[in-house]
């Protein structure tokens, strides 16, 4: 006989519950039933509701059931529903966590695109970030991390709901920009690829700081995906843009812009390394790998969530180079 799966109360329709409700969706995993201490719908989003008499007859022994019950008094009926039927509820992190270390086939998909299986469980065999780790430029570097290390390592996810702060990605990069500005660290920005939202927050640092002085340097690739729109970037950075191949573009205070790690991870093979700005499309495990290319070597890193979408971590990785480019700024130590 098939195992079923059942909920004890509902609160899908909060949206922390939003990634949970993806991976039912994307492993077309079914809700048979949802417990309430009495029937007062037939069902909830086509899933029945059953009262207790129903679910005492509906659950089986070899059964689960998710533990979704709201913080009420309806929660209390129903924790002694199930003492007195002796059934063990399941959280909703458990259910995943048992999932996701049994399938060592990575079959399961996950609700962050690129993320398996198989990199939570090695994710589980790395020490988590630790507040005096040396690369973090700053403590809110270092929390989110460590939000995202939980979020992760305990399958989580209900736990991103505490990123909504009405962020856009865009204002945060901006206000990256704006801290690397205050530190007097930008010179020189090659944008590698995801031009818009790069070069935007480009013009708009320029409005905030009109009389910085920083040069830009654009991809061809980049160039044309911007299609009619190159024209407007050009005329509109005007003198600070420089050839993508010239000699500000190989002096080691370039900050390197992409939307993803690959480009970053492939340079951290050259000598010098180069400081970098990216996103990253798989959260913490491209952080992970992000500094698992990098190695040994110097370098600080800011890290910043902008919203509750896992895909727009971003980072900027400073390296030793950038923080000697201008005097008075603080030498990045190992």
């Amino acid at each position: 006989m098939t195992m079923k799966t059942f909920t004890s109360g509902w609160a899908f329709q909060k949206p922390d519950q939003n990634y949970f409700k993806k991976f039912l969706h994307l492993n077309r995993i079914a809700i048979d039933g949802i417990v309430y201490p009495k029937k007062l719908l037939a069902d909830i989003e086509g899933i029945p509701v059953l009262g207790f008499e129903d679910a005492h007859a509906a659950i089986g022994a070899d059964d689960q059931v998710l533990d979704l019950s709201p913080n009420s008094e309806v929660r209390n009926e129903l924790d002694a529903f199930f003492a007195a039927q002796g059934i063990e509820r399941v959280s909703v992190p458990d259910f995943l966590d048992r999932l996701i270390m049994g399938d060592q086939a990575d079959a399961l998909s996950l609700p962050v695109a690129g993320i398996r299986a198989s990199d939570i469980r090695h994710l589980k065999c790395r020490a988590a970030p630790d507040p005096f780790d040396a690369q973090f430029l700053d403590a809110e570097s270092y929390e989110t991390a460590s939000t995202l290390d939980g979020i992760f390592r305990h399958s989580a996810w209900q736990r991103f709901i505490g990123f909504d702060r009405d962020d856009t990605p865009g204002e945060v990069l901006l206000n990256v920009l704006l801290d690397l500005h205050g530190r007097g660290l930008l010179t020189h920005l090659r944008v590698l690829d995801t031009p818009r939202v790069f070069l935007d927050a480009i013009l708009t640092l320029q409005l905030h700081v009109p009389k910085a002085t920083f040069t830009v340097s654009v991809s061809d690739a980049a160039f044309a995906a911007l299609g009619g729109r190159a024209e407007f970037y050009r005329r509109s950075l005007g003198a600070c843009i420089v050839p993508f191949d010239g000699a500000a573009a190989r002096e080691p205070q370039a900050i390197l812009l992409a939307g993803a790690i690959d480009p970053i991870v492939a340079a951290a093979s050259h000598s010098p390394l180069l400081s970098a700005i990216c996103f990253m499309p798989r959260s913490l495990i491209d952080y992970l790998a992000l500094t698992d290319a990098l190695g040994e070597r110097q370098y600080r890193i800011l890290l910043r969530q902008p919203d509750t979408a896992a895909h727009n971590l971003l980072a900027a990785v400073l390296t030793p180079a950038l923080f000697g480019a201008r005097p008075g700024v603080p030498a990045v130590s190992g």
